[in-house]
């Protein structure tokens, strides 16, 4: 995660799944799909991603947490292919592409 310095935009914190090759976001027993906010905010589990992200700084996990519940979230995945490129894409909130990114 990232935060971003920008203060005209309403985005503060960027969010970024990262996955090899032919790998896919996938989905969660407790959780559903990587990326919603129930599986970022660890919902089902009770084990926050955010907060594991930023190595339990709980501070910072709120803050990111709360960004996220206003709308101010980023979200992105970045897939890196056998050849080591990577491209980014935007995803919705519903972890799914919709377009690259930025």
């Amino acid at each position: 995660m990232d935060k971003n310095n920008n203060t005209k935009s309403v985005v503060k914190y960027v969010i970024d799944e990262a996955k090899f090759g032919t790998s896919q976001l996938g989905t969660t027993k407790l959780e559903g799909h990587q990326m919603l906010n129930d599986w970022l905010l660890g919902i089902g589990s009770g084990k926050s991603r955010i907060s594991k992200a930023v190595n339990g700084d709980d501070k910072l996990a709120t803050e990111i947490s709360n960004a996220l519940e206003n709308g101010q979230i980023e979200r992105v995945l970045s897939k890196v292919n056998s050849k080591g490129e990577t491209i980014t894409f935007r995803l919705d909130s519903e972890g799914k592409i919709v377009g690259t990114w930025p």
